[in-house]
């Protein structure tokens, strides 16, 4: 029999069960629920209004009793109380005779009825003026005959509904011993076929692991008995027809193939550079012994696991991984891109590296995380770094000394110089203040690389910072015939900053505004709050940028342009670097938007 046959044979088995129980247990609790609903309606209903009869009555009672007061408010409310329950006694009492269900009921019901009438007919025949006297001989015996008749009726139901009670649960015992032996014999049942059943199923598949487990210790030769034609036999053939392929395949060239993987391993394994391989689950599968012994870990502490779980637990790791869904800088030199790590007993620098791997179809399958090892590079650049600090400070004092000997030259009590002497001092002094702007910039970049920069933080209003930066500008805006547009929006809160970091950046975004702008130009600059940030932006409708050059800009020494610009006005490329280390300082953003031939925009923001 195929096992599909006999497993389908199985659930309609089943689901015969488990319709005939349904059955069963439908029919014995609907003869509980007809029980119950008997109970209710029967005598449930007689019983509360009898109750609240009694109730009623007791009020009538009460309402009479109070009439014996001389109290005149007392003597009216009783009055209204009377009439109250008297009607609601009425109304209880025509709701048990509507719902008559045992012997004797009807009897008693007009025994009721006719006794509370007599004494209704008293009251309301009796003086105003009750006397205790006819209260006590004549009201309080009819009331006695009214309740005790009220009790006989509830009593008369409770012991009916006592007696429906009993058979409910005669009922219910009932079912708890069908339902047992059914439960019992389909039990019996099912553990007949089970016990027979399974063996059929398990032992081949049993063989079939055993033959599996043999096969992953690579003894290809081993083969399954075929004994049936059901999907078991079907299965045999299939791993018997795997085993020979497998056993083809060892003889091939496998091992070539095993040798050419362990010898690219072994280059990752002993290269430089710290390397992690991730797959498609951000699971490790390949870690060098440079980037375990980076983060204090074995292979089998990584390999095989998640790297966000283990970054949890490893700070160096979290910061590895954070940023790898990032799209990768233009600016592969981005100090954030930098690790400075304790690494053989001394400080070594590492580049951060993500590269996707993808398959044919370009889906990402995996991501390899490379560390490379800069620390020499980054001694060269701080050497560099050094150098052009110390001859920029070197060169400061001969070229401030020149620049004075020019003035003092130019003074016409020193002598008069003919026109081509003034021309050509005036040109040497230009070149001269070019050369010491220059000096200036390259010292400030070498403080702001050493971290020697110092940050004066102080609360200012933004009115305050633009006066600082703008009104240094004025005289060359009018030179240049620059129409300025100012705007500030109103009610800006206060910032945390260094006022002469911030201003120069401004002064040097304003400076750059009007170089690459023709006279009689435009030039904009805003103030603006944006969510948690303020926002200053100046604006230009000069040359602009070409698209090659906006994702460069704010690196060291690039300048665009540069044949448009007359000697004095030119620089060595570094406000913008320097004016992005200020802003990033002040934990800002600063970036460029630009139209080539339209002009150009410069942004940033600082926070509040």
């Amino acid at each position: 029999m195929k096992l599909k046959t006999l497993i389908f044979g199985g659930y309609i088995l089943m689901a015969a069960i488990i319709v005939a129980l349904s059955a069963f247990s439908i029919v014995f609790i609907e003869r509980l629920n007809i029980a119950s609903d008997k109970i209710l309606k029967d005598n449930y209903l007689s019983i509360e209004s009898v109750n609240r009869m009694i109730d009623n009555l007791d009020v009538i009672d009460n309402s009479q009793a109070i009439l014996l007061s001389k109290h005149k408010i007392e003597k009216e409310t009783s009055r209204k109380e009377y009439s109250e329950a008297k009607n609601n006694f009425i109304k209880y009492l025509f709701v048990c005779e509507g719902n008559i269900t045992e012997q004797g009921e009807e009897e008693l019901l007009k025994i009721i009825r006719k006794q509370f009438e007599q004494y209704v007919s008293k009251i309301e025949l009796t003086d105003p003026s009750i006397s205790d006297f006819k209260y006590i001989n004549e009201l309080i015996p009819d009331y006695n005959n009214v309740k005790s008749s009220c009790y006989e009726l509830l009593k008369l139901n409770e012991l009916a509904m006592l007696s429906k009670s009993e058979i409910s649960k005669g009922i219910s015992r009932d079912i708890e011993i069908y339902m047992m032996l059914i439960a019992g014999l389909s039990l019996l049942f099912v553990t007949v076929i089970i016990s027979k059943v399974p063996s059929a199923v398990i032992k081949p598949i049993s063989e079939l692991t055993e033959k599996v487990e043999a096969i992953s210790q690579k003894k290809y030769t081993e083969r399954i008995e075929v004994k049936s034609n059901n999907e078991v036999g079907i299965l045999a053939r299939s791993f018997n027809r795997m085993a020979e392929k497998l056993d083809e395949y060892e003889k091939s060239n496998v091992d070539k193939l095993i040798i050419e993987k362990k010898r690219a391993e072994a280059i990752v394994e002993n290269m430089r550079d710290a390397i992690i391989v991730l797959d498609e689950n951000n699971e490790v599968i390949l870690a060098n012994k440079v980037s375990l012994k980076l983060l204090g870990m074995t292979k089998s502490d990584l390999t095989g696991r998640n790297v966000d779980k283990i970054a949890e637990k490893n700070n160096l790791l979290k910061n590895i991984t954070d940023s790898r869904e990032q799209k990768k800088s233009e600016d592969s030199e981005n100090s954030n891109n930098y690790l400075r790590i304790v690494f053989n007993d001394k400080e070594e620098f590492f580049l951060k590296d993500y590269t996707n791997i993808t398959d044919a179809n370009g889906k990402t399958i995996g991501i390899i995380i490379a560390l490379k090892n800069v620390t020499g590079f980054k001694e060269l650049d701080e050497i560099k770094s050094g150098f052009i600090a110390t001859v920029s400070h070197e060169l400061k004092t001969p070229l401030a000394a020149m620049n004075m000997s020019l003035r003092l030259i130019q003074d016409p009590r020193v002598g008069e110089l003919n026109k081509e002497q003034k021309r050509l001092t005036s040109a040497m002094k230009e070149e001269v203040k070019r050369l010491l702007k220059m000096v200036n910039e390259l010292l400030n970049l070498s403080k702001l690389e050493a971290g020697g920069e110092i940050y004066k933080y102080q609360e200012v209003t933004v009115d305050e910072i633009r006066d600082a930066s703008v009104t240094p500008m004025l005289m060359q805006f009018e030179q240049n015939k620059i129409k300025f547009d100012l705007k500030v929006e109103q009610d800006l809160p206060k910032l945390k900053l260094d006022v002469n970091k911030i201003a120069w950046v401004i002064i040097n975004l304003l400076n750059n505004a009007v170089r690459y702008s023709k006279q009689g130009g435009e030039i904009k600059f805003t103030v603006s709050r944006e969510n948690n940030f303020i926002k200053f932006s100046v604006k230009d409708n000069g040359v602009g940028i070409k698209p090659e050059y906006i994702g460069k800009i704010f690196q060291k020494f690039v300048q665009v342009n540069k044949a448009n610009l007359e000697s004095q006005y030119k620089g060595v490329g570094l406000g913008l670097a320097i004016a992005k280390e200020f802003i990033e300082a002040h934990k800002g953003d600063i970036y460029a938007a630009s139209e080539y031939g339209k002009g150009s925009e410069f942004v940033f923001k600082l926070p509040v």
